[in-house]
């Protein structure tokens, strides 16, 4: 039984980290109360970027489901824990997740298809620059009745499709997530810059301009990770279209934004850090 938000509003929160606020309603309670509690808890701090505290109380989560012996809660809870652990960049903590949340699901008679691990798993091995292995698993979620994780899957395939040059493959997902203006900004910059990918080799301006559109949207969204790839794809336009200039503007815009994201990323080069701590007296 279906617990807390459902997977998608999780994926729509985190923007895979897709993701803002729990949109798409939410599931049926488990009709265990320490269980809800913990499901809607994480949901919560995920909202608030507390990504650590998401994790520790998806874990909880998860343990009081194997109490439960609730199959459907097993999978929720695995779901989002690895979800979470993405989104704190911790590709191979997820498929660690993923691959004992199937297990627990298999002795419970749970073996088949499910597109939300899968699009889980492909992100994961995506992040591991294992595209091989993703592309399999991003193209069939796809396919998915959920429109959120068939939205998702579609967006991972394109970005695969193209690190790894098979035009085809981003024709495809370019097709997928064709949609009728007006459409909720996820959607629209998701084909924007699967768009403006598909461009690049034969206009690189309107690529460009796609790419700018694209992470504008992914501004508005507070999916500072996704406008950092859409600036880096926009910075690489403006260079094949000649404009210098703006390519390094772009290109310091979308470091600047990574550093910011995570210290962990070496600074951008090219202008001062107006925030950063001063060096102290020697």
């Amino acid at each position: 039984m279906k617990v807390g938000c459902t997977r998608a509003a999780l994926l729509l929160i985190l923007a895979m980290p897709a993701l803002a606020g729990c949109g798409g309603g939410k599931a049926a309670p488990a009709g265990d109360a320490v269980l809800d509690q913990a499901m809607e808890s994480g949901q919560q701090s995920a909202g608030l970027e507390r990504l650590t505290v998401a994790e520790g109380q998806y874990r909880q989560a998860g343990t009081r489901a194997l109490a439960r012996d609730d199959a459907g809660a097993i999978g929720d809870a695995g779901y989002n824990l690895a979800v979470v652990q993405l989104a704190q960049d911790k590709p191979a903590d997820a498929l660690s997740t993923l691959a004992a949340t199937r297990a627990a699901l298999a002795v419970r008679g749970r073996s088949g298809a499910d597109a939300g691990l899968d699009l889980t798993q492909a992100a994961a091995l995506h992040r591991l620059s294992r595209d091989r292995e993703a592309a399999p698993l991003a193209a069939g979620a796809m396919a998915s009745p959920d429109l959120a994780i068939a939205e998702q899957a579609s967006l991972l395939t394109g970005l695969i499709a193209d690190g790894m040059g098979d035009r085809t493959m981003l024709a495809q997902a370019v097709a997928h997530l064709a949609h009728k203006r007006p459409v909720a900004a996820k959607w629209q910059a998701d084909e924007d810059e699967l768009q403006a990918r598909m461009r690049l080799p034969h206009d690189p301006a309107g690529a460009r301009d796609l790419a700018v559109q694209a992470a504008d949207l992914r501004r508005q969204m507070v999916d500072y990770r996704g406008m950092a790839r859409v600036l880096t794809l926009a910075a690489r336009a403006a260079g094949q279209a000649g404009d210098a200039a703006g390519a390094a503007a772009l290109t310091l815009q979308a470091g600047q934004s990574l550093h910011a994201q995570s210290p962990g990323v070496a600074p951008a080069i090219g202008a001062p850090d107006p925030f950063v701590e001063p060096a102290p007296p020697v």
